[in-house]
This record gives structure tokens, sequence and C-alpha cells, in this order.
């Protein structure tokens, strides 16, 4: 239901958020046709005569990590690597960052060292430079990283409005891992760490906390001529409805063809496919074009012998307004979900 017909004492979502953010700064009075606004992965803007793209992402203890399960270098890692996906998913390769940081007073030396090895371990592999930002003492420990990129093509960025009835969804490559990752990561609480991990839980475990932003990609997406993309940051259902919102059609998924991270289905085989659609972290990107769009993306990632390799279903016309996502399995039955993904806001 649109914000606006909603009561104002009904609890807030994310997606209200965003809509009332996009609301109140009037977006459209004053960006250009080539710009982006609230709404997207990522903002395009004009400066002088280029396109920046900026973006901010922010990590939380308590909220997105808690500092006793997670080492300082994997906060400061996935803090920047948050930012990092969110400009590929627009086409757009990371320039420059700024972090404002947020410990308490009782941060010891050693651990804001292993902070910022994961910060700038991950600008120097994925791209992008750390010139500045802010510090301030805080009861809990929060970084908020801004981030800077230059489109792959000058002239077009991808987004999320972009998608048409026909067209192919796909994802760049496993997904589920990070979301079985936390599952492997709650057991070991649970068991207070006395169970040995296994290899395959290992490697959940390091998708969860270094995960990979697909920046390699972006070009190869820019270039097959795909228009409609973003990152898989909050779940792929949760993430695929804010497209067919913002496009203004409908999706229907095939369970059985998303590709899950093979740890995933050793560890979890009966929750894999729940982890794959409703799990957020992968930062893989769900993208959405013509058939041999798909075929010249693939052909650029070393491994992948399919063509249709990441297609996981279409778009299709909207019944309304737009946003419903159906979901098949391998018999064509409807699945049903509880949730789609990861809203902050949800109760």
């Amino acid at each position: 239901m649109p914000t606006e017909e909603r009561s104002a004492e009904v609890p807030i979502s994310e997606s209200d958020l965003v809509e009332i953010i996009k609301r109140r700064v009037r977006e459209g009075n004053f960006l250009g046709t080539d710009e982006v606004g609230v709404g997207d992965d990522a903002a395009v803007v004009r400066f002088d005569s280029q396109r920046l793209v900026l973006t901010a992402d922010a990590m939380v203890e308590g909220v997105h990590f808690l500092s006793d399960s997670m080492s300082w270098h994997d906060i400061g890692w996935k803090c920047i690597v948050s930012n990092q996906s969110d400009i590929a998913a627009m086409g757009a390769t990371p320039e420059h960052a700024v972090l404002t940081l947020a410990i308490p007073a009782t941060t010891q030396i050693g651990d804001l060292e292993d902070l910022m090895a994961g910060v700038v371990g991950a600008l120097d592999q994925f791209g992008g430079m750390l010139v500045g930002g802010d510090t301030v003492v805080s009861e809990v420990t929060m970084l908020s990283a801004t981030l800077t990129g230059r489109l792959c093509d000058s002239a077009r960025a991808l987004t999320r409005n972009s998608a048409r009835p026909g067209q192919s969804i796909a994802v760049t490559g496993p997904i589920g891992g990070s979301s079985g990752g936390l599952a492997v990561l709650n057991e070991m609480v649970a068991s207070k760490g006395i169970r040995e991990k296994s290899e395959d839980q290992s490697r959940l475990l390091e998708a969860h906390f270094r995960p990979t932003p697909r920046v390699d990609i972006a070009p190869e997406l820019v270039g097959a001529g795909v228009e409609c993309a973003m990152d898989i940051s909050d779940g792929l259902l949760i993430d695929l409805e804010r497209i067919c919102v913002a496009s203004g059609v409908d999706a229907i998924v095939n369970a059985n063809r998303v590709p899950c991270e093979p740890s995933l289905m050793n560890v979890f085989p009966d929750q894999a496919r729940r982890f794959a659609l409703t799990g957020g972290e992968d930062y893989e990107i769900l993208y959405v074009c013509d058939a041999d769009a798909v075929t010249q993306v693939n052909a650029k990632q070393p491994g992948v012998g399919n063509d249709d390799f990441g297609v996981i279903g279409e778009i299709v016309d909207a019944k309304s307004d737009g946003g419903e996502i159906t979901v098949l399995d391998e018999c064509g039955q409807v699945v049903e979900f509880g949730a789609k993904g990861w809203d902050h806001f949800a109760r």
C-alpha cells in the first residue's frame, strides 16, 4: 500500500521510510533527466561535465554485528564492501571514500588498527581510496562510509526502474552463503564454539564475514547492454520486489533455478533454497535484461559454462501497481515465504 494512504500510526517499514524521504526532497524538481536520486543503490548527480556516483552505508553494533563474535578487521571490511557493491550495481567503479567512525572511549589501539586494516584492505582489493572522514566517541561502535564512483559508461547508469516485461531475471553468482554463515555463527554461539567446524562451515563463515563485491562484473553488465540492476544486500526476493515496484512490473521466480552456494547445500540441505531466496549480504548483482545479454555477461565470467547461468525467472506485466513476486517450485507450484528478506524496521 502506498505510504500516503497509510495511517500515520501504522509502524513504519524500510520502504515507507524511503518513500517519505523521496516525497520530502521532491527529487523530480531538481534532478536532471540523466541523474538518479533517492531510491536506488546510489545517487548519480552531475558535477560540472561529469556524472558522480555517490552512496553511503553504515554498520551499527547490535544491528549489523556483535563485536564479541566478529573481528574488528571484518567489521571494517564489510562496511566498505557494502558501499563498493552499491557502486558496482550502478554500473560504476569505486573512487574515493570518507569514513565516519564512532567508537567507545575504551576501544583498544590494537582493535582500531585491525578495523582500519579491514577498511583499507577492502579498498585496496576492490577499488577506492580513503580521503577523509570524522571520528566521535560513542557508547556503541558505528561505522558509516560514503563512497564515490565513476560510471563505466559515462552516458548511462544501471537503475532499478528500467525492467520490462519479457526480460530475464538473473544473478551474477551463487547466493545464500552469507545467510548460511550467519546460521553457522548462531550455532557456534549457542554451543559456545565447542564443536569443530567443517570445511563447508568455514566457507560459509568466510562468505558472511568477508563478502566479495562484484566490482569486476560491472563493466561486463554495462558492455552487454544491461540497463536494470541492483545488488543483493537484503535478500533476493525483497530486492527483486524493489526493482519491480520501481519499474511498475511483476516477476516470476523459479526457485529451483536459483544458484546456491555449494557449501550451503552441504551444510543446510533443507534450508538452502530459503537462505538463497531470502538471505542477504551476498553482494552478487541481481540484473534484468534480454536473454542474449545474459549470454554475453556469462561469457566474460571465468568458470561459467552455461549461457543461461543465473537466469532465475522472468519479468511480467503488472497485475496492479507492480511489485508482486510469484515463486514457483520445480513442479510449478507456488511457494510462500513469511518474509522476503531483511527489513530494518520489520517487527
